[in-house]
C-alpha cells in the first residue's frame, strides 16, 4: 500500500478525496445540504414572472384591519359578515385560512344563559304568561349573539367555503379506515396508486372544524407546511394519510375547486405525481409540491379586510376569482421564509402554490437525482484523480474553471428552463478540494521527480521505444518515447507510432500522440487537421480499449480512420450490407483466400447489463461452434469467430439474394408449388439441425434467404441452443412474437416442434399474404396464439388445396404432441403433395396431346 501510494501520490490523493465526498453524500452534510438550498432560492429568484395574477384576489386580515375592528380574535360575526360580503361577488371559491376548532368565548351568552336559569328557577312561576314572554326575549337575545351560528350560515349561504384542518406528525399511522362512515371520508382523495416502499406524510391527531362548519364546507384541506433544514418554506405537503383516508393540502383542493375537478377525477400515483384530471403535478418522494414562486412583490391583488367589510371594494371583483382570507397582522401568524421573500404572508404563500397549479410551473426533482449526483462525484473523483494529475498548472486551472462553469451553468439552464433540480454541491465542493490537494501533491512529487528524470539516457529510451514500435507494442514505445526531449526527429517518431495506432483502429491513441505533438509545434505537418478528423468521428467510431462515449456503435467500423480498410480479426471490411439479428452485418474479404464473407458484429455492452457481459460471450462463442457444426445445402456455412475490442464477430457464407419477406405480401405471392418446394426444403434443413441437437426458435421469412440460384437457405442460428443441454429458463421467450409457438409464451421448454409451429406460421403467410394470428397487444397476440384456432387459410387463396391445409393445421397444432414431431415428416409429406400435382399436371399435359 504505502509502495502505491509513493508510486502514485496525486492518484491516491484523488481517490482519497472521492471516496471522502462519497462518504459526505451517504451521510449528507448539513452544510453542503443548506449550501445548496441557497443555490435553489438563488436561482429561484431568476424565475420570476411579473404579470400580476388574475385569478386570485388576497383578502388581508392587516394590521388595518385589526387597528379598526377591535383585537384579535373577532367576533366570528365579523368573519361572516366578510364572507357573505365576498359570496356577493360570485367568486369560484374561497378559502378561510383560520382554524375554527373551538367555540367562541361569548361572555354576553355566558350572562344570558345565568339570567335565564335564575328566571326560571325564581320568578317564572310568579310571572307566568309575561315571563314565558322574558324567556322568548332571552332565546331571541342569545341568536343574535350566536356569532358561530352567524358564521355557519354565512359559510352554508356562500356554498363554496374551503376550510383548513392540522395535523400533528407521526411516524406510525394506521393504513387501514376502519370507519368508513366518518364524516372526513367524503373530503378525502380515494384514487390512489400506492406503489411499494412509497411513503407520505402521516398523522393520527387531526384538528377538525367544528361540526357547524365541517358539514357546510365545501371542502377541507390540511395546512401543515414542513421548512427545509434552513428553515425556508419551499414545497406544499399535498396528502397526509390520516389513519388509512388521504387528506388533500389546503391549496391543492381551492385549485381542484377552481379546476371544476371533483374529488373522484383527482388521482395520485404516491411518490410521483398528482393528477388533477388531466393536469400532471409532479411530485416528491413524500408527495410534496416544489413550488415556482412567482419572485417579485406584489404578484397577487390584495385588499384589506376592513376595506371589504366597508365596501370600499367593489364586489365584482371577485367574480369567478380565487378569494383567499388569510391573516398577516403582527401577533396573529408569523410570515413564512421563502426563496423569494423572507417574510411572506400565509395568504401569498398560498396564492404562489395554487398559481404554480393552475400555471403548470413547477419543479421537478427527478426520481435519479441522488443517483445523477453521485455519478458526478464518481466522474469528477475520477478526473481529479486520473487527468489532473497529469496536467500542467495552467491546463489544470482551465479545465477546474471549464467544469466549474459546466456544473453551474448546467445546473441554473436546467432549473431556469426546464425546471428541472439538479444537486450540484456536492461535486462541486469536491471538484475545488479536489484540484487543491492534487495541485499541492503535484508540486511536490514534481520537484522530487526532476532528480530521478535526470539520470535517465533519453537515447536509451528513444531505442528503446523503437524496438517496442517495431514489436507492435505501441503503448510501451509511446511511454518511452515521452521521456525523450522532443525535438524535430522525435516529431517524426510520434507522428509515426500516431499512424500505427491508427492503423490498429486504436484511434484514441493516435489522438493522444498527435495532441503530444501539438503541445511542441502546433504547426507540426497535418497533425492539427488530423485530431480535427479524429473527434469529429469520435461520436461515431469504435476507438482502441475503449469507446469514444456512449454514442458508439459497431456499424461505425467504415467511418474514419487511416485511409485504409478496417479489418475484424484478419478479414478486411468492405462495406456495410444492414443490420442482422445480432447486430451490424458486412461484406468482408479473407485475404488469405481472397474469398468474400459476410460478417455479422455483436457488441455486448450495448445489449447486456454489466454482469451479463461474461456470460453472454461464453453463449456467443458457444452457438458460433454449434451453428459451425452445421452442413447443409439449406443452411448458411459459419466459417469463423472470433472478437476484437468490445466487438464479437461471426464470419460466414456470403449470400447473393434477397430474404422471403417481399414474398409475405399479397401483391407478390409466389406460386404454391414454389412455397411448397421452398418449404419442404426448409423442413429438411431444419430436421438436419434438430438430429444434431440445435432448434432455431426464430423460424420467420427474415430469415430465409432464397439465392439467384433458387435455393432457399436458413441464416441466423444465433440463438439456438443444444436440445439436449438446454438451459432454458421459464418465461424466457425468444423468438419473433408473430411466429412464435405456444410454448415459448407459455416458457416451457423448446425443441424441434416449435420450429415446425413457425414454420406452418410462415408457409401459411407465403400461401395467403396474411398471417394467422394478429393483434394490436403483446398480450392479445399471446391470447390469440395459445388459445384461438388459426383460421382456414382457403378463406384468404381459394387456389390453395386441401392436403395443403391438412399440412398447415398438423403443423401449427396448439398440443405439440400432436403436432409434427419431426420436421423431416412434414417434409415427406409436402413432397407427396408435389408428387401427385406433378403426376397431375403430366396426366393434363398428356391429354391436351392426344386431344
Amino acid at each position: 500500500m504505502m509502495h502505491f501510494i509513493k508510486k502514485y501520490p496525486s492518484l491516491f490523493s484523488g481517490l482519497a478525496v472521492t471516496v471522502l465526498f462519497i462518504f459526505f453524500w451517504l451521510i449528507r452534510l448539513s452544510f453542503l445540504d443548506s449550501v445548496e438550498l441557497k443555490l435553489y432560492d438563488a436561482m429561484m429568484k431568476f424565475k420570476g414572472v411579473p404579470e400580476q395574477s388574475k385569478e386570485i384576489i388576497i383578502v388581508d386580515i392587516d394590521n388595518t384591519s385589526i387597528e379598526k375592528l377591535g383585537r384579535w380574535p373577532w367576533p366570528r360575526s365579523i368573519i361572516a359578515d366578510g364572507i357573505t360580503k365576498i359570496s356577493t361577488g360570485s367568486p369560484k371559491v374561497i378559502g378561510l385560512n383560520i382554524i375554527l376548532s373551538e367555540p367562541e368565548q361569548n361572555a354576553g351568552m355566558d350572562e344570558l344563559n345565568k339570567l335565564e336559569a335564575n328566571f326560571i328557577n325564581n320568578l317564572l312561576d310568579a310571572a307566568q304568561d309575561k315571563g314565558m314572554s322574558f324567556i322568548q326575549s332571552i332565546d331571541d337575545a342569545r341568536k343574535n349573539l350566536d356569532n358561530d351560528k352567524k358564521l355557519s350560515e354565512a359559510i352554508n349561504h356562500a356554498g363554496n367555503v374551503v376550510l383548513p384542518v392540522f395535523f400533528k406528525d407521526s411516524k406510525i399511522v394506521s393504513q387501514e379506515n376502519n370507519n368508513i362512515n366518518d364524516p372526513l371520508n367524503k373530503y378525502t382523495i380515494k384514487n390512489i396508486r400506492i406503489p411499494a416502499n412509497s411513503q407520505t406524510h402521516m398523522s393520527d391527531k387531526i384538528t377538525l372544524p367544528l361540526k357547524p362548519f365541517f358539514d357546510h364546507a365545501k371542502g377541507i384541506g390540511h395546512i401543515n407546511l414542513g421548512p427545509d433544514i434552513d428553515g425556508s418554506i419551499r414545497r406544499d405537503r399535498l396528502l397526509y394519510n390520516y389513519r388509512g383516508m388521504y387528506i388533500p393540502s389546503y391549496n391543492l383542493k381551492l385549485a381542484a375547486i377552481y379546476l371544476n375537478i371533483p374529488d373522484n377525477k383527482i388521482r395520485v400515483d404516491l411518490g410521483s405525481a398528482v393528477y388533477l384530471g388531466n393536469r400532471k403535478i409532479p411530485t416528491t418522494k413524500l408527495s410534496e409540491l416544489l413550488i415556482c414562486f412567482k419572485g417579485h412583490k406584489g404578484p397577487f391583488k390584495s385588499f384589506s379586510y376592513v376595506d371589504v367589510l366597508n365596501n370600499k371594494i367593489p364586489v365584482n371583483v371577485f367574480k369567478d376569482k380565487i378569494v383567499l382570507i388569510s391573516a398577516s397582522a403582527s401577533g396573529i401568524i408569523n410570515p413564512l421564509n421563502t426563496p423569494t421573500n423572507q417574510a411572506m404572508t400565509v395568504g401569498e404563500f398560498s396564492a404562489q402554490t395554487i398559481w404554480a397549479m393552475l400555471n403548470k410551473r413547477f419543479i421537478h426533482l427527478s426520481p435519479w437525482d441522488y443517483s445523477a449526483e453521485l455519478l458526478l462525484i464518481l466522474i469528477l473523483g475520477c478526473l481529479i484523480s486520473f487527468v489532473l494529475p497529469k496536467l500542467k498548472a495552467i491546463p489544470s486551472g482551465i479545465m477546474l474553471l471549464i467544469l466549474f462553469a459546466a456544473l453551474m451553468t448546467g445546473a441554473i439552464h436546467f432549473f431556469i428552463s426546464k425546471n428541472i433540480w439538479i444537486r450540484v454541491t456536492y461535486p462541486i465542493t469536491e471538484l475545488l478540494l479536489g484540484y487543491l490537494v492534487v495541485i499541492t501533491v503535484n508540486f511536490f512529487t514534481t520537484e522530487l521527480s526532476k532528480e530521478k528524470v535526470e539520470y535517465e539516457s533519453a537515447e536509451s529510451n528513444r531505442m528503446l521505444g523503437l524496438s517496442f514500435q517495431d514489436k507492435g507494442m505501441l503503448d510501451m514505445a509511446f511511454d518511452k518515447f515521452r521521456k525523450v526531449p522532443v525535438d524535430d526527429e522525435m516529431k517524426d517518431i510520434f507522428y509515426n507510432l500516431a499512424l500505427d495506432y491508427e492503423r490498429k483502429r486504436q484511434f484514441n491513441k493516435a489522438a493522444m500522440a498527435y495532441r503530444y505533438i501539438e503541445q511542441h509545434d502546433k504547426k507540426f505537418k497535418d497533425v492539427h487537421s488530423r485530431i480535427k478528423r479524429l473527434m469529429e468521428a469520435s461520436d461515431k467510431i469504435v476507438f482502441g480499449d475503449a469507446t469514444s462515449g456512449p454514442g458508439t456503435l459497431a456499424d461505425d467500423l467504415l467511418a474514419g480512420g487511416a485511409g485504409t480498410r478496417p479489418t475484424l480479426g484478419r478479414y478486411e471490411l468492405i462495406k456495410q450490407l444492414g443490420k442482422g439479428a445480432m447486430g451490424v452485418v458486412y461484406l468482408g474479404i479473407d485475404p488469405r483466400i481472397n474469398r468474400k464473407t459476410a460478417i455479422k458484429t455483436f457488441k455486448f455492452a450495448d445489449n447486456f447489463e454489466p454482469e451479463q457481459i461474461d456470460k453472454a460471450k461464453e453463449d456467443f462463442f458457444r452457438e458460433a461452434q454449434i451453428a459451425g457444426t452445421l452442413s447443409h445445402p439449406n443452411i448458411v456455412t459459419i466459417y469463423d469467430a472470433g472478437k476484437e475490442q468490445d466487438l464479437a464477430f461471426i464470419a460466414m457464407e456470403y449470400l447473393e439474394g434477397h430474404d422471403l419477406v417481399k414474398y409475405t405480401k399479397k401483391d407478390d405471392l409466389l406460386s404454391i408449388i414454389k412455397v411448397i418446394q421452398y418449404v419442404s426444403d426448409i423442413a429438411d434443413a431444419l430436421d438436419y439441425a434438430h438430429l444434431k441437437g440445435v432448434v432455431h426458435r426464430d423460424i420467420k421469412p427474415a430469415n430465409i434467404m432464397l439465392l439467384k440460384s433458387g435455393i432457399v437457405k436458413i441464416t441466423d442460428f444465433g440463438i439456438a441452443r443444444i436440445a439436449t443441454t438446454s438451459k432454458t429458463q421459464t418465461g424466457i421467450v425468444k423468438g419473433t412474437p408473430f411466429y412464435m409457438s405456444p410454448e415459448q409464451f407459455s416458457g416451457d421448454k423448446v425443441d424441434g416442434t416449435s420450429d415446425i409451429f413457425s414454420l406452418g406460421i410462415m408457409m401459411f403467410q407465403l400461401l395467403t399474404g396474411e398471417l394467422p394470428f394478429f393483434a394490436n397487444s403483446p398480450a392479445e397476440l399471446m391470447n390469440n396464439i395459445l388459445n384461438m384456432q388459426h383460421p382456414d387459410p382457403r378463406k384468404y387463396n381459394s387456389k390453395i388445396i386441401k392436403p395443403l391445409v391438412t399440412v398447415i393445421d398438423k403443423a401449427m397444432e396448439k398440443d405439440k404432441k400432436l403436432r409434427y414431431q419431426t420436421a423431416g415428416h412434414m417434409s415427406s409429406n409436402l413432397k407427396e403433395i408435389i408428387k401427385k400435382i406433378d403426376e397431375l399436371v403430366a396426366r393434363k399435359r398428356s391429354e391436351t396431346d392426344i386431344k
